[in-house]
């Protein structure tokens, strides 16, 4: 017996025919996606995803429909099938562990980071409809920033409020739209040590908008802003640095997702997060201080 709902053990009938459940990868906490990896009378392996929402599963839905593929083949796994009102997907595995479980060394990390940036321009490089370029309104910006600040103030000290007001201060501009996978951390990467091939997993939060709105801050601001040799092989494979403008735009969203981050993981004890968020606030510290030191009219 498993605990796998009925609407979805006819989902995976239809694919796998008879099937027993291999093992359960979900997520912890509540209003999670549920995963299930299973074999069926066929012999193959497939996954088996709940969606906890139907935006989540119609991003991800799309994304294999549409995007995956630019990636490469066998760079993300296969859509098998979906059901809308069961919220659920069927996909083929892809080889790897995950880069967050499993930390790499040595070269070998600097080449899976590398892939990593190639990866992600790949998918940035994926053909959409919607207009090249976008910037958020005035209002629309000054709402976001006000939601920060104020969530802020229930957790921080008043000197790091003044450090986000400062970092959002100026709204972005106008910038590039890309098909962005939105939660682009080693937790979402596959690392095949035997092939040394990297993959990309959980597309649920897959759309377009621009990249340094959740794809790079978060990468920068946990990972690559203290480690410049991994930044440098991951911009290598990426092809190119960040423009001002993108460096700016990516400090002001990233304040807004530690803020965010913070929150989400005190409300659900989730440590992880509630550390990834402080890493993130440490390292905004970082760059906040040397604009500081670095701005002839702050010194005065």
């Amino acid at each position: 017996m498993t605990d796998i709902p009925a609407t979805i053990e006819d989902l995976i009938t239809t694919v796998a025919g008879t099937f027993e459940v291999v093992a359960e990868h979900s997520w912890p906490g509540p209003d999670r996606p549920r995963v299930w990896e299973v074999r069926g009378s066929d012999g193959q392996r497939r996954f088996v995803k709940r969606h906890a929402c139907p935006k989540g599963h119609r991003r991800e839905v799309e994304a294999y429909q549409r995007w995956t593929h630019c990636l490469g083949a066998g760079r993300a796994p296969t859509l098998v099938a979906a059901d809308t009102e069961a919220l659920a997907i069927v996909i083929t595995p892809v080889a790897g562990r995950s880069v967050r479980s499993h930390a790499l060394e040595g070269k070998e990390e600097l080449e899976a980071y590398q892939q990593a940036g190639y990866l992600l321009a790949l998918l940035h490089s994926a053909p959409t409809s919607t207009a090249s370029y976008s910037a958020e309104g005035e209002a629309e910006w000054a709402a976001a920033v006000e939601k920060m600040l104020n969530d802020a103030a229930l957790y921080l000290p008043a000197d790091v409020g003044v450090m986000l007001r400062d970092l959002t201060r100026e709204r972005p501009g106008e910038l590039p739209m890309h098909v962005s996978h939105a939660d682009y951390q080693p937790r979402n990467w596959l690392w095949d040590g035997t092939t040394r091939t990297l993959r990309l997993i959980d597309f649920e939060r897959t759309c377009v908008e621009p990249a340094v709105k959740r794809d790079l801050p978060r990468l920068e601001l946990r990972i690559l802003a203290s480690r410049p040799n991994v930044r440098a092989a991951f911009y290598d494979g990426f092809g190119r640095d960040l423009t001002q403008a993108e460096q700016h735009a990516c400090l002001a969203y990233g304040a807004q997702d530690a803020v965010s981050a913070l929150q989400w993981g005190l409300e659900h004890r989730d440590v992880e997060t509630v550390d990834a968020a402080h890493t993130m606030l440490e390292n905004l510290r970082v760059h906040y201080n040397h604009g500081i030191m670095r701005s002839p009219s702050r010194r005065r």
